[in-house]
């Protein structure tokens, strides 16, 4: 399947992808929090963590441009 950049760009823009990528940014943030507030307390709790804010956070950064080679 192929995306183009401009049906992309659009999509950024929608009301809900807006509202997703803000609850992302949130979740995010909430767990940097929680991760500050105990770490070191569970390693295995600090490594979910730490996995889950770099999966939100390659999500948020995705370009269309990354499917480009596909």
């Amino acid at each position: 399947m192929s995306i183009q950049k401009q049906d992309w760009q659009d999509w950024k823009q929608e009301d809900i992808t807006r509202a997703f990528y803000s609850a992302c940014n949130e979740r995010i943030n909430d767990t940097k929090e929680i991760l500050a507030s105990s770490a070191g307390i569970d390693q295995t709790q600090d490594n979910f963590l730490r996995g889950f804010i770099a999966a939100y956070s390659e999500m948020l950064d995705f370009k269309v441009e990354d499917m480009e080679d596909d």
